[in-house]
Order: structure tokens, then C-alpha cells, then sequence
């Protein structure tokens, strides 16, 4: 039984998760290994992708962090460690990042923000790959901005 509904699911995240679902079959229930995967193989998501290094416990490193990204945060967060976000942030994302790592499996959430006096709200998909197929190296995270029409409002 898979641990995400598809359904409420952004399309490009459900090809994502799919991607990783593929791959963990290959490796009979283990965690599909990152080194395993060709760079190629990841280019419908690379423009809203992060690739995070887990280098120990509660240290995690932006290995990857796209063009489009650095153009709508005007900051490049490649090789910079998530001690460097602002606090709230950083909070929020090592919790998120270390619940993966813990648990061993996909974690999937929607959540709202302001950017630039504006509501944005953003699907994020974070998945865990392990070079032994046990111990946490890497987490893919795609992460797909949400229309909400104008729902929302800065109070």
C-alpha cells in the first residue's frame, strides 16, 4: 500500500514519486541508491528539484539547488548547509528533512507562505535514497508552487 495518495497529488510530483516508487522495486524493498540513478533520468523535474546531502544526523546540504529557483529567492543555496536559512525556516525544513531520514519513507505536504507581500502555496515531495539501501545519503525534493487563486489574504 503506497504511503502517499496520489490523487490530491501535483501531476509532476506523482511522476516523481513513481520514479522512486520504480526504482525501490529494482532494489526488492530496500532504498534505491542515488548512485544508481543517471543525471538524465531526473531532467522532467530538475527545474524544481533539490538534491540534499545527509552528511549525519540533522546535517543536511544543498547539493542541487536550481537556476529557477535562485532567480525567484534571488539566493543560491548549492553547498550551503540548512543552518544557513533563517531560523522559522530552517526549523521547519530540518524537521521535515530529518522525519525522512528517520522514517525511512516519502513524506509529502502542501503548505502556504508569504513571498513578496503575496500568499504562495507549494506542494513538496521528499524522498529518501540510501547508497546501502538503509542509512540516508540523499533526499530528492521536488517542490511545485500551488495556484491558490487569490485565496488568501496578508492580514
Amino acid at each position: 500500500m503506497p504511503v502517499i495518495q496520489y490523487g490530491a497529488m501535483q501531476p509532476r510530483l506523482r511522476e516523481l514519486y513513481a520514479f522512486w516508487e520504480d526504482r525501490k522495486r529494482r532494489t526488492e524493498g530496500k532504498l534505491p541508491s542515488i548512485l544508481r540513478v543517471h543525471a538524465e533520468s531526473l531532467t522532467p523535474w530538475l527545474s524544481n528539484l533539490v538534491i540534499m546531502t545527509v552528511r549525519r544526523e540533522g546535517e543536511f546540504v544543498y547539493r542541487y539547488y536550481p537556476k529557477t529557483f535562485v532567480e525567484q529567492f534571488g539566493v543560491d543555496m548549492s553547498g550551503k548547509l540548512t543552518t544557513e536559512l533563517p531560523d522559522a525556516q530552517r526549523a521547519l525544513l530540518e524537521h521535515e528533512y530529518d522525519y525522512v531520514r528517520q522514517k525511512k519513507r516519502p513524506t509529502w505536504r502542501v503548505y502556504s507562505g508569504e513571498f513578496e507581500n503575496e500568499i504562495v502555496t507549494w506542494e513538496r515531495l521528499i524522498l529518501p535514497f540510501a547508497a546501502d539501501g538503509e542509512t540516508i545519503d540523499t533526499l530528492l525534493v521536488g517542490v511545485y508552487e500551488a495556484k491558490n487563486a487569490g485565496m488568501f489574504e496578508i492580514a
